[in-house]
């Protein structure tokens, strides 16, 4: 099993895998739970960053034990999807986003503890590609804009970003979320290839008239989801047919 699929929150409304085997596996850093199934013929791990329950809130999340474990699993590759904000206003939404680079002040998120090891975080630009390349075609037919470069912003949550912290990070990113950089962090740490596409659903606090509600911004994702899950199966095609 070389593939896994990190999705959010909205990922736990759609039904990914057939013949799902429950796992939990016990690492360094704690237990995780790893769901692994079949979805068009290919054999692939599921990675619920918050929970079956949706009850990890972004600060809590446990990546390096998330990522240990599929490492464990034999795990290659790892495609992640998220939701994000948009901080360009001249971006027409609904919109996917492959992120080609990121900035992470806060999360701390990492596997090294009692070894000094330096590495160049970062996504990887032949997933990327990929991801891309996919997304393209189906955001032609779904009428969504393609981000295909894209600075991403990763923020501690939970809570959203206040206006005066969006005016601040819109003049570095392009796109906020709370999740994608912690990641690709850990992923580069255990040499595994990481690249993420976003849902962009909603503009970030104050960078347009309308009033930023998280029950909306769940609910503009929910229909993004399909979208993005379907890009992300093509791809995966890709990846273990090569």
């Amino acid at each position: 099993m070389e593939l896994a699929i990190s999705g959010g929150t909205n990922i736990l409304n759609l039904k990914v895998l057939e013949e799902v085997e429950e796992l939990k596996v016990k690492t360094p850093f704690g237990e995780a739970n790893i769901d692994v199934g079949e979805v068009r013929g290919m054999k692939i791990a599921l990675l619920r960053r918050h929970g079956k329950k949706n009850d990890i809130p972004p600060h809590r999340i446990n990546h390096a034990a998330n990522f240990w474990a599929l490492k464990e699993l034999g795990v290659k590759y790892v495609l992640g999807m998220g939701s994000v904000g948009c901080l360009r206003k001249e971006i027409k939404l609904p919109a996917l986003a492959v992120p080609h680079d990121y900035i992470d002040f806060f999360s701390g998120a990492t596997t090294v503890v009692s070894e000094l090891v330096h590495i160049t975080p970062g996504f990887d630009e032949w997933l990327r590609n990929l991801i891309i390349e996919e997304a393209k075609a189906v955001c032609d037919k779904k009428g969504y804009t393609l981000m295909d470069k894209a600075v991403y912003f990763q923020s501690r949550g939970p809570r959203l970003e206040t206006v005066a912290e969006v005016k601040v990070i819109s003049q570095w990113a392009d796109c906020v979320g709370m999740t994608a950089g912690s990641e690709a962090t850990v992923c580069k740490e255990l040499g595994i290839r990481y690249a993420a596409l976003c849902t962009v659903d909603n503009y970030a606090n104050g960078i347009s008239n309308e009033k930023v509600d998280y029950r909306e911004i769940v609910k503009r994702a929910r229909k993004s989801a399909e979208i993005a899950l379907e890009v992300l199966l093509n791809v995966s095609e890709r990846i273990i047919g090569d």
